[in-house]
């Protein structure tokens, strides 16, 4: 400083003034160089190592300036959608060593076209002897909408949120006759005598069936029963005891619409076979002989073997 104020006081008035200037303006650059070294100390943001784990991603190291999660996630151009999962608070300031998880969530409505299986449902029908399908089933078809939550590409949650009939479905309808008033069948209708063979003159119920005397010693094919006379009647054992019958479309020689009543059963009379007491084998108060195409219709339904007592 001395030597440079020596040469001041030695030069000329112009020279003099140049100095002057070229000291102040020194002055100047050195104070702003000494202020800016200030003001970076005072500014100075730590970095710090974090991890970052995106979804279903592998996680991924980063050396970021010490911030909120937000402004870090900014600066690493990570955008968040508003049902995402973040393991910290936005405002959380991050520290060396962190991790920062973010779980990626979605929805999606998906639609999924579901069976729906027809039943088969049995019912009683007046057709006896016949089992059938009165009505073919078909399976039906439903849409059901789902509202199906994803993380990280995973479901973790399945709501149903609509549901709509595609395909109706129908169930199969299976028809089997069942003895009851108004019942019908069409069979065989055959008569037998109380010297049958194996036949001891006595039916099943304890009703004497007598080739001699007829039914209960009356000298007729008929019972008396209720107030009414009935044929005699060996009928399938699904028919109980004290049936009535109403039979037509017969070649026998009586009533074309006659009544007979169930007293009896027999080895051969399986399913839609009758057989009409007449007495003998060979027919003792009645002709005609089997027919095929007899029309059977079910009156009312017996109670049992003792019926009559």
């Amino acid at each position: 400083m001395k030597k440079i104020k020596e040469a001041i006081i030695k030069s000329d008035s112009r020279m003099k003034g140049i100095l002057v200037v070229m000291i102040a303006y020194t002055g100047i650059v050195v104070t702003t160089l000494n202020a800016g070294a200030t003001n970076q100390i005072d500014n100075y943001v730590e970095t710090i190592d974090i991890k970052v784990q995106d979804g279903d991603e592998a996680q991924k190291d980063y050396l970021v300036r010490q911030a909120a999660v937000s402004n870090v996630l900014e600066d690493l151009n990570v955008s968040l959608n508003p049902q995402d999962i973040l393991n910290f608070d936005l405002n959380y300031i991050l520290n060396n060593n962190d991790l920062v998880q973010i779980t990626r969530v979605n929805e999606a409505n998906v639609d999924v076209f579901d069976t729906v299986v027809s039943n088969t449902v049995n019912t009683n029908g007046l057709e006896l002897f016949t089992t059938k399908v009165v009505q073919q089933g078909q399976n039906g078809q439903v849409k059901n909408t789902y509202r199906i939550t994803y993380q990280n590409g995973k479901e973790v949650n399945k709501e149903l949120i609509g549901s709509e009939v595609v395909v109706p479905v129908t169930d199969t309808i299976v028809e089997t006759g069942t003895v009851q008033p108004g019942a019908y069948f069409t069979g065989k209708l055959t008569t037998y005598g109380g010297d049958c063979a194996g036949g001891n003159g006595t039916s099943s119920t304890g009703i004497k069936l007598s080739p001699i005397t007829g039914v209960q010693g009356s000298n007729s094919p008929k019972l008396t029963y209720n107030g009414r006379s009935y044929y005699c009647l060996a009928a399938d054992p699904s028919i109980p005891f004290g049936t009535i019958i109403e039979i037509t479309n017969h070649n026998l020689s009586i009533e074309s619409t006659a009544y007979g009543i169930v007293v009896d059963r027999g080895g051969a009379i399986k399913g839609n076979k009758i057989d009409i007491f007449n007495g003998t084998e060979a027919g003792k108060y009645f002709s005609g002989g089997s027919s095929k195409n007899t029309q059977f219709k079910i009156i009312s339904v017996g109670s049992g073997k003792n019926f009559w007592k």
